[in-house]
C-alpha cells in the first residue's frame, strides 16, 4: 500500500511540475498587437546580417549569420538550461535543425532545411520585439530574435 501511495505521489508531483512549466509557454494567441512580418521586412533584418536567436524554452542563445545565398551559420553563445531535461514541452518539440542549413524566404514565411527536415516559420513583430513560430510547434512561440546579445539575458 505504501508503494502505491508513493507512486501516486510521484505522479502527482510530475504532473504538477508539467503544469507549472506549461503556464510559462508563450502561445500565438498571447501575441496581441503583433503583426506578421513581410518577406521584405524579414530580408532586411536577416539576410547578410548577424542576429541573436533565443530559444525561449531551453534559454539557449545562438548567433545566427545568414548570407545572401541563404547559407546559415550558427554559433552557440549560451547553452541550454539543465531544466530542459525535465521540461515535457521541450522534450516533445522538434529539434533545432543542425549542420549545413539552407534558408529561403517565400512570401512572409521562412523556409529552413537541413536536407532531411524542413521547417516553415513565421515572424511576428511589435515595436522592437520579434518572435518566431515554427509550423512544427503548433502555435507555440519558442524563439525570439534579438539584435543585441545583452538583451538575451
Amino acid at each position: 500500500m505504501k508503494k502505491i501511495i508513493l507512486l501516486i505521489s510521484i505522479n502527482i508531483m510530475i504532473f504538477n511540475t508539467a503544469l507549472a512549466e506549461n503556464n510559462n509557454i508563450l502561445i500565438l494567441q498571447k501575441l496581441q498587437g503583433y503583426k506578421i512580418m513581410t518577406g521584405i521586412e524579414i530580408s532586411e533584418i536577416l539576410l547578410g546580417k548577424t542576429v541573436i536567436l533565443k530559444d525561449l524554452l531551453s534559454e539557449a542563445v545562438y548567433e545566427i549569420k545568414i548570407n545572401k545565398n541563404g547559407v546559415t551559420e550558427k554559433k552557440t553563445l549560451k547553452t541550454k538550461s539543465p531544466k530542459t531535461l525535465t521540461n515535457v514541452d521541450y522534450q516533445a518539440r522538434a529539434d533545432l535543425l543542425k549542420g549545413a542549413l539552407k534558408f529561403t524566404i517565400e512570401g512572409n514565411k521562412i523556409i529552413t532545411t537541413d536536407g532531411l527536415r524542413t521547417y516553415v516559420s513565421t515572424l511576428y513583430k511589435k515595436d522592437n520585439n520579434i518572435y518566431g513560430v515554427r509550423d512544427v510547434d503548433h502555435e507555440s512561440v519558442n524563439f525570439q530574435i534579438l539584435t543585441d546579445y545583452n538583451k538575451a539575458h
